[in-house]
C-alpha cells in the first residue's frame, strides 16, 4: 500500500471559508467561556455578597449623615430599597405585637 499524502488546498474561496470557521469557532468558543463565567453560581454568590456588603456600607453612610451616593443611581437605589425593606419589617412586628395584646 502507498502512503496517502495529506491533501492541500489551495483554492482562495475553500481557504477564505476556512478561515471564516475557525474565526466563528474562536467566537463560540469565547461566548460560551463568557456565559459560563456568568452562570457560575459561585460567581454569582460572590457578586450578591458584595452588592450586599456596598448596600450596607451606603445604608451606614445613610444614617451617619452622608446621605444617598450621588456618583451611582442604582447604589442610591439600593439603600432605598434595603431602607424600605427594613421599615416594613419593623412596621410588621410592631404590628404583629400590638395583636398579640
Amino acid at each position: 500500500m502507498m502512503a496517502k499524502d495529506p491533501l492541500t488546498v489551495t483554492d482562495p474561496g475553500i481557504l477564505a471559508a476556512e478561515a471564516a470557521v475557525h474565526a466563528a469557532r474562536a467566537d463560540l468558543v469565547a461566548t460560551v467561556d463568557a456565559l459560563a463565567g456568568r452562570l457560575d453560581p459561585r460567581a454569582k454568590a460572590h457578586e450578591a455578597a458584595a452588592a450586599a456588603r456596598t448596600a450596607v456600607h451606603d445604608a451606614q453612610g445613610l444614617l451617619t449623615g452622608q446621605g444617598f451616593p450621588a456618583d451611582d443611581p442604582r447604589r442610591s437605589r439600593n439603600v432605598k430599597l434595603l431602607a424600605g425593606a427594613v421599615l416594613g419589617a419593623v412596621a410588621i412586628v410592631a404590628v404583629l405585637a400590638i395583636r398579640r395584646r
